[in-house]
């Protein structure tokens, strides 16, 4: 499944490494003049598919994680040994000089790990961190009992990110 925005500047849908022709739309974007940017869960991102993505002009890499703790994000992620296959992604991106963001999808199962996350994000070397709290439409409205956070632990989760964007300033950019 794939979207292009009517301006034609964004695809998206899905896992983009799922399609076998990554490569090639990387590269059409890339000399369509176009700033590249990954959104993976890094599942299937290895050495040799970064180096085909690199040289097809890929500039970026995104790659969401549900929390530091890896038995509690491969059960939300559905995927055993997914926490560290996204921790050796997010290695090897920063080793091949790609700028890496962080996207955490932030919910009560995982906001007391905020500071782990954010410490999980500079020990990747990650330029950037997202902070992004679940959005509640879809499948969350039923859910929205379970995932939504109190306002104490949103209003905490505010402050950590307030205070650590001033620890970070120069390092690490943290969205909110």
């Amino acid at each position: 499944h794939v979207v292009i925005d009517p301006d034609g500047c964004r695809v998206s849908g899905g896992e983009p490494l799922a399609r076998k022709d990554i490569a090639e739309l990387t590269n059409a974007a890339h000399l369509a003049g176009l700033y590249t940017n990954l959104i993976t869960s890094a599942i299937g991102l290895n050495a040799q598919r970064l180096t085909e993505l690199r040289s097809a002009g890929l500039d970026h890499v995104q790659i969401s994680i549900q929390g530091v703790d890896p038995t509690r994000a491969d059960a939300v992620a559905h995927y055993k040994g997914g926490s560290r296959a996204k921790r050796d992604a997010a290695k090897l991106v920063v080793e091949d000089g790609l700028a890496l963001t962080i996207n955490a999808v932030i919910h009560r199962g995982n906001i007391a790990e905020l500071p782990a996350i954010i410490d999980l994000s500079e020990e990747l070397g990650a330029g950037r961190l997202e902070v992004a709290h679940v959005q509640y439409h879809g499948w969350a409205i039923p859910n929205r009992a379970t995932l939504m956070p109190t306002r104490e632990e949103f209003t905490t989760a505010a402050k950590i990110v307030e205070d650590a964007r001033k620890r970070l300033e120069g390092t690490l950019v943290i969205d909110h």
